[in-house]
């Protein structure tokens, strides 16, 4: 875990890789580009190639890796992609609309252009939280067999090389066991309510291999998987010993690397242990920049934690669509909920619909709705278009500095989805309010405006 370990585990790594490999061409044009990179990385996130774009948007590149999934990255959007030694890739598509314009051509296009579409699809099949989540266990697990079915069914649909449909298969069930795996956390990430599945429920978890280093390293989901189980083992214990005492178990360095790196995620202000996540980071490594950024981390929830219901709320200023400068004391008098979200937050985005549905809702009572987007001030654009697009309600913001503005340094926003609710008199009701999506959302908000 330490850098010896991390630059050990780079180079055997790379003899691996390297080992059953071919030369890859990629070339393609980013449409509107506002970055000016784009790469291709490991599963693991650590880069394989990157190159810098040309005026037009133009770009090339060529590697030596071998066959697998990796992840295609522009800006903060990323889509799966599936690399095969000898491939001659070209990718188009507009930066305003990312994942509806991705369109591949060349060797290796037809199974690349499954997975994009299978990106859409996956959106649409699970973009009502309710019809999807909050239903019995039955009807929650045909929903995920559903999806795993209409993904196989559109494989079949194309004359895609039978390494990629084997590949492609054993990842569908690793991403049905997955939603499995974490139906307990999703269902309280989307709707904010608790359940208990029964013991039978998580069976076909059982039985699975976790010590798979090869799917670990080739399959995304499984990787997912994998962390997500000793995630909760982590979690599950009672001191900074115990969690350590279970990271100790992990025999694959590869997966004790990136539960450490995890960890950096656990200190967030709805998790009352990110203190015992900030020992176990200084614990496991020397590595002074991580520990460093996790101790800034850890000292911007404390600051937020400052903050409590019925103080007032720290000021923003921020640049609305039409280029006016918007003030929260504007709003003085009504209830404000504000939206924190950015253009490449697919959580985010999946609030959409329920935002809209409390705008509807509340449209003749006493409360704004405020969404500031924490874009790079260099993707302001898609950021606009999106605001179109999506036919976005409220009053739409975008925050002058990112996540490092003063009021979101204030209220310690680090990640997001976040909503925040504030009183008629610039007071806090909520650092952390309900989700759009949540039930009790509504009634919280009926009680203040009726």
């Amino acid at each position: 875990m330490n850098k010896f370990i991390c630059t050990f585990i780079t180079f055997f790594t790379s003899i691996i890789l390297f080992a059953n490999s071919g030369k890859i061409m990629v070339s393609g044009q980013v449409k509107n580009h506002s970055a000016t990179t784009i790469s291709i990385s490991h599963l693991n996130n650590q880069e394989l190639i990157s190159a810098k774009l040309e005026a037009d948007g133009k770009f090339n590149m060529s590697v030596k890796t071998e066959a697998g999934y990796y992840f295609l990255k522009y800006g903060r959007n990323t889509a799966y992609i599936y690399l095969y030694p000898k491939d001659e890739l070209s990718i188009v598509f507009d930066a305003k609309h990312f994942q509806s314009t991705l369109v591949f051509e060349g060797h290796g296009s037809i199974r690349n252009n499954y997975l994009a579409k299978k990106s859409e699809m996956d959106s649409e099949l699970t973009k009502d939280l309710e019809a999807f989540y909050k239903v019995d266990e039955g009807t929650y697990l045909r929903n995920i067999e559903k999806v795993k079915s209409t993904h196989l069914s559109e494989l079949s649909k194309h004359d895609i090389e039978k390494f990629f449909v084997n590949e492609e298969k054993k990842s569908l069930e690793y991403e049905r066991l997955l939603s499995i795996q974490n139906y307990e956390s999703n269902y309280k990430f989307y709707l904010g309510e608790e359940v208990s599945p029964s013991e039978e429920f998580y069976k076909p978890i059982e039985n699975l291999k976790l010590d798979n280093n090869e799917d670990y390293k080739k399959q995304p989901y499984f990787r997912y998987l994998v962390n997500s189980v000793w995630s909760k083992r982590i979690e599950a214990a009672n001191d900074v010993d115990g969690m350590l005492k279970v990271l100790r178990k992990v025999s694959s360095q590869d997966l004790a690397i990136s539960l450490v790196n995890g960890f950096y995620s656990k200190i967030s202000s709805n998790n009352e242990r990110s203190k015992d996540y900030l020992d176990l980071i200084k614990r496991v490594t020397k590595h002074k920049p991580f520990i460093d950024a996790a101790e800034k981390r850890y000292q911007e929830v404390m600051s937020s934690k400052s903050l409590k219901e019925g103080d007032f709320s720290p000021e923003f200023s921020y640049e609305a669509v039409d280029g006016s400068i918007v003030n929260l004391s504007e709003f003085k008098g009504k209830y404000v909920y504000i939206d924190v979200w950015a253009t490449w937050c697919a959580p985010c985005i999946k609030q959409s619909p329920y935002l809209k549905e409390l705008e509807e809702r509340y449209h003749s009572k006493n409360i704004v709705f405020v969404s500031i987007s924490v874009d790079k001030e260099k993707f302001k654009d898609t950021w606009k278009q999106m605001i179109v697009d999506k036919e976005l309600g409220g009053i739409q913001l975008f925050s002058d500095k990112s996540f490092d503005s003063e009021f979101m340094n204030a209220y310690a926003v680090n990640s997001i989805p976040r909503f925040i609710l504030i009183d008629p008199e610039g007071k806090i009701v909520k650092t952390e309010a309900p989700r759009p999506s949540f039930d009790k959302t509504r009634k919280l908000l009926d009680e203040l405006l009726n």
